[in-house]
Order: structure tokens, then C-alpha cells, then sequence
């Protein structure tokens, strides 16, 4: 025997029309959405892995200066990463053992007098040292590169 409603169609109606929408942060939203799909077994493709944004947090690594670590290959000892930089920050210069891919996303930077804009991409080979790195008004950039050794301080 099918039971009977505790609320009627319309006292339900009146009370959903009383309640405001929540609006999920992004993070809120990325980690409601991994546990649905969880739930539901969809997960990424065979041979690919998916790094959320909700997983991955900005570390502070020195005056205006942080990272934030996107994927971490420990066998190649190698890394991609954002660095934000703030108006005026520095990234110490230093000599590379592999190739370092240094793409700008927002911003600008300068490597010594070499000017870098949004969108440049700037390649860095094994031996290569480069003075520091500036961002006279803040900067975003995706970097490809080697593990940096213990004790490293970018800035």
C-alpha cells in the first residue's frame, strides 16, 4: 500500500518559492561534483589522470611570491606549476640541469633586460643560468621544469 504524502503538491510549491538559491564556491562545487561522480563510477579515461583545482592550494615561497604545484613526475624529477607573482616581485636567478618551459599567462616578466609578455613563451636549456626574474606589475606563469633541489628558495 502506497503511503500518502505528509505535505501537499502546493504547501511544497510555497515553501521551495521561500528558499533562495546557494551558490557553491568553485571548490565546493569541484568537490560535490568528484563525489557524484564517484557514485555513479565515471572517473577519467583510461592512462590519464585529472588533478582538481579544489585539491591544489597556493603555497606562499617568498615576498610576493607563490606557487601552486599542478603535477609532480618524481621519476623524471621533473614538475609544472604556477607561479603568481605579485607587483614587484622577485624570482631568484639559477642555473637549470633540464629543460624549463616558462609560458606567461597574465602579466608580464623580466629575465634580467629580456622582456617577456602575455602569452611568450620563454625555453630555458640544461646549463643555461639566467638572472632573477621580475614582475613589475604581478605576473601568472605556467613552468615546466626540473624538481628544484632541497632547500631551493625561489624568492
Amino acid at each position: 500500500m502506497k503511503s500518502k504524502p505528509v505535505l501537499d503538491a502546493d504547501i511544497i510549491a510555497q515553501l521551495a518559492a521561500t528558499l533562495a538559491p546557494v551558490e557553491l564556491s568553485p571548490a565546493d562545487r569541484s568537490a560535490l561534483h568528484d563525489r557524484i561522480m564517484q557514485r555513479i563510477g565515471a572517473g577519467p579515461p583510461a592512462g590519464t589522470s585529472t588533478m582538481r583545482a579544489a585539491e591544489m592550494r597556493w603555497i606562499d615561497v617568498g615576498p610576493g611570491v607563490e606557487v601552486k604545484v599542478l603535477r609532480v613526475d618524481h621519476e623524471r624529477r621533473d614538475q609544472t606549476v604556477l607561479i603568481r607573482m605579485q607587483p614587484g616581485a622577485v624570482v631568484v636567478g639559477h642555473r637549470h640541469t633540464q629543460d624549463e618551459e616558462c609560458l606567461i599567462l597574465e602579466g608580464e616578466v623580466l629575465i634580467g633586460e629580456h622582456r617577456l609578455l602575455q602569452g611568450d613563451m620563454h625555453v630555458a636549456k640544461p646549463g643555461a643560468v639566467h638572472p632573477p626574474i621580475r614582475a613589475p606589475d604581478g605576473a601568472l606563469l605556467l613552468i615546466r621544469s626540473e624538481m628544484p633541489p632541497p632547500n631551493f628558495k625561489i624568492a
